[in-house]
Formats: C-alpha cells, sequence, structure tokens
C-alpha cells in the first residue's frame, strides 16, 4: 500500500481532453508530484486517443460516461452529468484520504459543492465566469449570475488555492476578498514540441489545403465559438475590409453554438468566399500547422468585464507559432501584448482602430516578422511547460504553508 500523500486531479472533459483542451502541462505536473505523491484522475472517458505513458502515472477513477469535444452539445449535456457526480467525487475523495483536489477549470458551484462534499482543501483555476458571459444579453436573468458568483466566492475565500493566468485576474479576486496569499499567478503553460513554427514547405502545404495563395493574408483565430467570441464582429470587419484588402481571408478553427449563424452571417454579408471554417481539426498537429500558415494571429473577444481575466490560449498558441498579434485590447492581454511593440491591440467598439491595424500589419510584412519573432521568444521565456508546470506542481505538492 502507498504511504504517498493522494493528490486529485478532476476535470469534465476526461484526462486526454483535459491535456487537448489546453491542459499541456498536466503531464509534466503529474510526472513531477508523482515522486512524491500519489495522483489520482477523477473524470468522463474521452473521444481523444488515450496517452497510455500518462495513464501509468495516475489512479484513474473513469466516469461512466464520454466527453467528445467535437459535439456542440456535449457543453451542455456532459457538464449536468458533471454536477451529478461532483459530489460523489467529494466524497470519496475524503473517504479515501485524498489531502488536496485540483479543478483546472471555473464552472459555476465547483467550489461551493467541493467545499461541501470535500472540504476546504481545494485547488481550483479562475478563468471563466461563465454566469456573466451567458446573461449579459439577458437582463432578466442578472440576479441568477450574481447568486451564483456570491456562492462561488463565499467558497473561494476559504479555498486553499486559486491559480489564475494574468495579474488583473489575481487583484480582482483580492478585491473581492480572496486572500492574496492562497493566489497564484501562472500564464497559460505552452507546449512548445506541439506549437510551433513550421517550415515553408509545411505552411504553403497547408495553405493550399485551405484554398489560401500565398497573396492572401491570412487571419487565423481558433477555439470554442460561442457569443463572447466576437466573430461576428470579426466578420463585418472582413467585409468593410473588401475593396482595401480584398486578398484578406479569415480561417476560423473550432466549434461551438455560434457555428451556424456565423455561416450564415457570412453568406448574408457576401464573404462566405473569404472565410474558411475547418471546425475542429483532428489532431494538434494539424491545429499548429493552421494556427503557423496564417500571417496575423487574431484574439478577439466582446469586452465584457470577465474577458479581461484572461491570456487565452489562443493568444498562448498563437505567440507560440511565432504569428504577429491583432488582439483585442483587454487587461490581461495587454500583460502580454504591448500596443505597437510587439503587436496591436484595438477596442471592440472601435471598428476603424481594427480595421487601420489590420490594413497595416497586413501591407508591412516586415513588422509581421518582427512582432511575431518578438512574440515567439516571449512565449518561450513565460510560457514554457516546463517553468509553468514546476511551477504549479510546487504549489500543488505542499499548499498548506499558504493556508
Amino acid at each position: 500500500m502507498s504511504q504517498k500523500k493522494k493528490i486529485a486531479f478532476i476535470h469534465r472533459y476526461g484526462l486526454e481532453g483535459w491535456v487537448c483542451c489546453g491542459g499541456h502541462a498536466v503531464p509534466c505536473i503529474i510526472e513531477t508530484l508523482s515522486n512524491d505523491a500519489e495522483v489520482h484522475f477523477y473524470g468522463p472517458g474521452s473521444t481523444e486517443t488515450e496517452n497510455l505513458a500518462l495513464r501509468e502515472k495516475v489512479v484513474l477513477h473513469k466516469l461512466p460516461y464520454t466527453w467528445d469535444r467535437a459535439c456542440p452539445t456535449d457543453k451542455v449535456t456532459k457538464t449536468l452529468l458533471w454536477y451529478f457526480w461532483l459530489p460523489i467525487i467529494g466524497i470519496r475523495c475524503r473517504m479515501n484520504g485524498t489531502k488536496l483536489i485540483w479543478n483546472d477549470e471555473t464552472v459555476p458551484f465547483t467550489a461551493p459543492i467541493l467545499k461541501l462534499f470535500f472540504g476546504k482543501n481545494v485547488a481550483i483555476t479562475v478563468m471563466d465566469f461563465f454566469a456573466r458571459i451567458y446573461t449579459e444579453k439577458h437582463p432578466r436573468l442578472r440576479w441568477l449570475s450574481g447568486l451564483v458568483e456570491r456562492l462561488d466566492f463565499a467558497a473561494w475565500r476559504k479555498l486553499l488555492v486559486i491559480f489564475t493566468h494574468v495579474e488583473y485576474a489575481k487583484s480582482f479576486l483580492i478585491r473581492h476578498g480572496v486572500p492574496a496569499d492562497h493566489i497564484h499567478v501562472v500564464p497559460n503553460p505552452c507546449n512548445h514540441d506541439i506549437f510551433h513554427p513550421v517550415d515553408e514547405a509545411t505552411r504553403k502545404a497547408t495553405r493550399d489545403s485551405f484554398g489560401f495563395t500565398d497573396a492572401d493574408i491570412v487571419l487565423s483565430h481558433h477555439g470554442i465559438l460561442h457569443p463572447n467570441k466576437g466573430n461576428d464582429w470579426i466578420l463585418h470587419r472582413i467585409a468593410e475590409l473588401e475593396e482595401e484588402l480584398p486578398n484578406l481571408k479569415y480561417l476560423l478553427i473550432g466549434n461551438g453554438p455560434e457555428m451556424e449563424p456565423l455561416n450564415r452571417l457570412a453568406l448574408k454579408l457576401g464573404i462566405a468566399d473569404r472565410v474558411v471554417f475547418t471546425g475542429w481539426l483532428p489532431s494538434e498537429k494539424e491545429m499548429n500547422e493552421a494556427i503557423a500558415s496564417a500571417d496575423i494571429g487574431l484574439v478577439m473577444r466582446i469586452g465584457q468585464e470577465t474577458d479581461h481575466f484572461h491570456m487565452t490560449d489562443t493568444l498562448n498558441h498563437e505567440m507560440a507559432c511565432g504569428k504577429p498579434i491583432l488582439a483585442v485590447h483587454l487587461h490581461g492581454i495587454a500583460e502580454f501584448i504591448q500596443d505597437g511593440e510587439n503587436g496591436f491591440l484595438f477596442s471592440p467598439t472601435q471598428p476603424n482602430e481594427f480595421r487601420a491595424k489590420a490594413l497595416r500589419l497586413a501591407d508591412t510584412p516586415q513588422l509581421r516578422a518582427k512582432f511575431g519573432g518578438i512574440v515567439l521568444e516571449l512565449s518561450r521565456a513565460k510560457s514554457s511547460i516546463e517553468q509553468c508546470a514546476a511551477t504549479i506542481a510546487g504549489t500543488l505538492s505542499n499548499p498548506w504553508e499558504h493556508a
């Protein structure tokens, strides 16, 4: 029987689904922790390829259903199932002597449920405020958003560890009563073996596969397509640039509830031939090649208050691919991108600013190369998987010194 302390990782995407959807540091974290801890994982199955080497490092507690990130309805149906299982996970962890549970996301009510059924030795990563995101356009539901956040904050103030990806999120939590010494800022980890620049032959072959020519200026964005990403705003800007920049193309990688509305909008605006919707690509290799084949990396959100709490995986991956960045001006993003120094920032309420900066990047290949080189080095310096994993693992291995 192992005498090591037990630490539980939980995630609603499943083990491989979590790793593929931004959890690239997880194998390295588990490798480090497994030296003096027994790492357990609780979550559903995943449609991603099983990582046998990773599974050997954890005690796997597989829930009796599967998460499919390519299925838009799974975001709702499987999250509801996750809520059903959370109390059971908490009780199981308490009964088997688990010392700490880490959940690397911010699903509403997760912290209150775990605190109730397991205890305060919980670590979470605060990134998204989903209740606020999905009720912003529905004033009658804002009371619900407020209730969710009050319950979450009440639990967060008592948790052992909270991770954020940007300093702005930390300052926000402190203003709401979360103890400063319980909050740890770790940039979005990036595996530079997965996301990186590609050679010219790969770039050309990838562009050819999407129907892009060498003369096209390709703007790329990737992620789950939901309303707060603001892709409808971007499609309008592309339509407005048709005369000045007829060779501007938009490579939109991902899927989600906005896929069909965006397709219809592209047709309505007459730019369907300038927008490529890839859906979910089959592998991270193909995603990397798609991002790296573009000319400009776009980071877009509509500018909700909670949008300021992110670095975003989109920015993280585009920087790692050495892409010049055209990003919405938000506090978290501005901690990495300084306007005019290593990329361009624009206001989500200023179409003219977006168009001017898109034109400047399109017309100045030397500037694109300069910005791309700077952010690539910044990514390697701040977001290396080894550095981020060491910080997270060190915190999780002995969090009680922060209590």
